[in-house]
């Protein structure tokens, strides 16, 4: 669940790492799900992380509100989808849309 990261802005000692890079290279196997009015992590958030991984993933939007989609939220539609690409591994061909 959700986390407050507020004192890692605080933190005094550098990054041991480099912030990792979104892009379209990689896998393609990525399926995502998210609120379409999720107060902790905003819809426009999903669609920047969906264009920015371009053709390797899937978008699975739900209208419904709240925080925590899958199984969560009881939408039978997008518990269905996750719950194919958890078992199958298959993803919607496009971005889908679940109503709430």
């Amino acid at each position: 669940m959700p986390r407050n990261a507020l004192g890692c802005a605080f933190w005094k000692h550098a990054p041991e790492a480099k912030p990792t890079r979104t892009t379209a290279d990689g896998p393609s196997n990525i399926l995502m799900i998210q609120n379409l009015r999720d107060p902790s992590t905003p819809y426009v958030g999903a669609l920047q992380m969906r264009k920015a991984l371009g053709k390797r993933a899937r978008l699975v939007t739900v209208g419904s509100g709240g925080h925590g989609v899958y199984l969560s939220n009881g939408n039978a539609c997008g518990d269905h989808k996750v719950t194919t690409f958890l078992r199958k591994g298959s993803r919607p061909k496009k971005d889908a849309y679940c109503a709430g």
